[in-house]
């Protein structure tokens, strides 16, 4: 389970995972790591990715059908990743108060989940910016018993984000500039030390500006 504040990298790092997959490996890369999995039989393979809440349906007992059919394929498909995306919105906390459709959900992911140790070759991996609101059922060994935490960037961390989004800027803003922006941006995560970069650019091409300025330094955007 991959947990932490928003815009830390959780889904980021799930799409890179999901690249990952696509190469073909023989006893090479990530199919030769999944239990079940044998490095002379490793091939591509599947990824299966879901937001929590797309996967909810209006209509009683299409969500947990559609969860069958999901882990039925992964497992036709084996080796397989299956991601769930902001998990908390597809199985919180079950509740006296909660009503019963989403503890149908949350049941039926138990035992989903629960039957993966007999269907070796399907690895689960989920993320979330509220741990707290996931069923703890969820947590417990044999299911998302393995944790992930994604801390806000350091200082250091937010300068190799902005090194990277400003890559392709012409000439390429100067160590000052970063240095500065990384020391000012405490708090930020990587979504937003993105974000401010398009939005120097922004600001450029509404100023009818060929360049972001800093000071007497500047960088054409």
């Amino acid at each position: 389970m991959f947990h932490g504040p928003p815009g830390t990298g959780k889904t980021l790092l799930a799409q890179a995972l999901a690249n990952e997959c696509t190469r073909t490996s023989s006893g090479e890369g990530l199919a030769s790591t999944i239990p079940g999995v044998s490095a002379a039989n490793a091939r591509p393979i599947a990824f299966f990715m879901r937001k929590g809440a797309d996967v909810l349906s209006k209509w009683v007992g299409e969500t947990e059908r559609m969860l069958r059919d999901l882990f039925e394929e992964a497992h036709r498909l084996k080796p397989s990743i299956i991601f769930f995306d902001e998990l908390d919105g597809l199985a919180p906390v079950r509740s006296s108060r909660q009503d019963q459709v989403h503890s149908s959900i949350v049941a039926t992911l138990l035992s989903l989940m629960d039957g993966l140790d007999r269907r070796p070759g399907v690895v689960v991996i989920s993320a979330t910016n509220r741990p707290d609101a996931i069923d703890p059922a969820l947590r417990r060994p044999g299911r998302f018993d393995r944790e992930f935490h994604f801390k806000l960037p350091s200082m250091d961390t937010r300068r190799r984000i902005l090194q990277i989004n400003t890559a392709k800027w012409d000439p390429k803003p100067d160590d000052r500039l970063l240095d500065y922006l990384a020391s000012e941006t405490t708090g930020y995560c990587g979504a937003d030390m993105k974000a401010l970069t398009t939005e120097a650019c922004l600001c450029c091409l509404r100023r009818q500006q060929s360049e972001v300025g800093y000071r007497s330094q500047i960088s054409r955007c």
